[in-house]
């Protein structure tokens, strides 16, 4: 009696096992048999800038110039101001900028066209870039209105932790894997327009061309020739 219980036990033991390995191998020839996906859409669910890209939205900057009283120039503060909103233009604008006049137009306004007018040919920033209107303006002092459009980056919202990712027979990145770094760069980026497009080239240093193109130019000294026939002397010794 003892010998056919432990018989059976043994059949069962044997049975419970051949199970499991049965359940294996028909999950092993189901994950070999299941569709993959191509491998282009792979590249893409991997591409952190695809899968999190940054948002941006236009933010308005605007500078309001009073016109100067009758017979006086800007003040220092004044074409300061317009130098600096200029060169910010350049920097982070997209788009036109945009120059607001009042309907009654003076000669202080005048004033202030003029000079912004020869601010903008300092920039080189083009007569194309650059598109005129004219507003009410009621006060005793109008003013000369300038505005700019400029990109605002916005992070992807991140914490979608909805799939187990201990399993992933595509080999693919976790889902939320990128998103905080995404998140940090637009939150602190200086310039966001720096994400969009990199900045204009700038003049290259006169100084230094021409020291470089002299050396390439110049006769060779008497001097420098024979030290290099010397050394040719040495290395043949």
């Amino acid at each position: 009696m003892l010998y056919a219980a432990q018989s059976f036990r043994a059949l069962s033991v044997a049975a419970a096992s051949a199970a499991i390995v049965a359940s294996l191998a028909l999950a092993a020839c189901e994950d070999h048999h299941r569709p993959r996906l191509p491998d282009f859409m792979g590249v893409a669910l991997n591409d952190v800038d695809a899968r999190h890209p940054i948002g941006f939205v236009d933010r308005r900057e605007v500078l309001n110039v009073d016109a100067p009283p009758r017979g006086r120039d800007l003040s220092h503060n004044q074409s300061a101001d317009l130098y600096r909103f200029v060169a910010r233009y350049k920097a982070e604008g997209v788009g036109q900028l945009a120059i607001s006049v009042p309907k009654q137009n003076d000669v202080g306004t005048s004033q202030v066209v003029a000079e912004l007018g020869r601010i903008l040919r300092e920039a080189e920033i083009a007569p194309q870039r650059v598109v005129r209107t004219r507003h009410a303006d009621g006060r005793l002092r109008p003013a000369v209105r300038l505005s700019y459009a400029t990109p605002e980056a916005i992070g992807p919202e991140c914490g979608h932790w909805h799939r187990d990712v201990a399993r992933d027979p595509e080999r693919l990145n976790y889902p939320e894997f990128g998103c905080a770094t995404q998140r940090n760069l637009a939150g602190m980026v200086a310039n966001s327009r720096d994400l969009q497009r990199p900045q204009d080239e700038q003049p290259r240093s006169s100084e230094r061309r021409s020291q470089t193109w002299s050396k390439y130019i110049e006769p060779e000294r008497s001097d420098t020739a024979a030290t290099k026939v010397k050394a040719e002397e040495t290395t043949k010794k």
